[in-house]
């Protein structure tokens, strides 16, 4: 009888959330696999059913898809490179008893709270090759053979475009990083201290173990962002030039927007589905360990 009541509670207190879970993202998640199982222009009703035509294309005779595959995990390992040892740097030094670091996380924050569409207008200044700042930069310190069209170059298109991602992104992963970091007693590094443990020691050996499980949680949202990156990139370049910056979402917008072949997006973004889906699992079964408590 408890057993059941206890059942019934749980099944009152988690039907809502299942309810909304179910309509706003598991019915349209199997909606969109039925769509790609179409040839659709997406402006009729007029729908041919083709099966597992729009996966094989994609996958077999589709260069353009495993290019933007590619650029898309460029943003991934640069990212997981840079982004998440700077954030877990400036979060231990902001943790301290730093002069002004209320300031300097302001400071930090401040371009993840700016529109995206206003970062992409703003960079794109930056790199203009006529009146940019960069340019302009390397003109006045002598360097002017070093200038270029940076959004305009295949070979500098895309680093531009991921040190753009990488400035916007970083004050969020600081943020979250910081919350663990305070969150460490102070304790332990005076423990680490008196057993001889310097600066990198406490680092490595206490901060990182005690932070483990929220850095789990910023890898995984850096994976989601740099796989789902679509505004950025789409106000700089568009995907140019030639391809060279086009990403799967940019992609999946030009077919289903530009080209009008709703199914064979929607099969595209389903294959993006299961690449979040996929690498989110590698990295929490590569990152799996015990859970440090204190």
């Amino acid at each position: 009888m408890i057993r059941r009541d206890k059942h019934l509670a749980i099944a009152v207190f988690l039907g809502p959330a299942m309810v909304l879970y179910a309509g706003f993202f598991a019915l349209p998640m199997a909606q969109a696999f039925y769509v790609a199982l179409f040839r659709w222009r997406g402006v009729s009703l007029d729908r041919q059913f083709v099966g597992f035509e729009n996966f094989c294309k994609l996958l077999t005779n589709d260069p353009v898809f495993w290019q933007c595959l590619m650029h898309n995990l460029a943003f991934l390992v640069v990212s997981l490179v840079v982004t998440i040892p700077l954030a877990l740097f400036f979060a231990s030094v902001l943790s301290g008893r730093l002069h002004g670091s209320q300031t300097y996380r302001a400071v930090f924050l401040f371009p993840n709270v700016i529109s995206i569409v206003a970062v992409a207008a703003l960079w794109s200044f930056v790199y203009h090759p006529t009146f940019g700042i960069l340019n302009s930069f390397l003109k006045s310190i002598g360097l002017e053979r070093y200038t270029t069209g940076w959004l305009g170059e295949p070979k500098t298109a895309l680093p531009c475009v991921i040190a753009t991602s990488i400035w916007y992104s970083l004050g969020f992963y600081i943020v979250l990083l910081l919350a663990g970091v305070q969150s460490i007693p102070r304790s332990f590094y005076e423990a680490a201290w008196i057993d001889g443990a310097g600066g990198w020691q406490s680092f490595r050996y206490v901060t990182i173990p005690l932070v483990w499980e929220i850095l789990k949680l910023a890898i995984v949202y850096l994976i989601i962002h740099t796989i789902n990156i679509f505004g950025l990139v789409w106000v700089m370049t568009e995907g140019g030039p030639n391809f060279h910056t086009e990403t799967l979402l940019t992609y999946l917008y030009r077919q289903a927007f530009v080209q009008s072949n709703f199914g064979y997006a929607t099969a595209l973004g389903v294959v993006v589905f299961v690449i979040i889906f996929g690498i989110t699992v590698i990295a929490n079964r590569l990152m799996k360990r015990e859970t440090v408590e204190y």
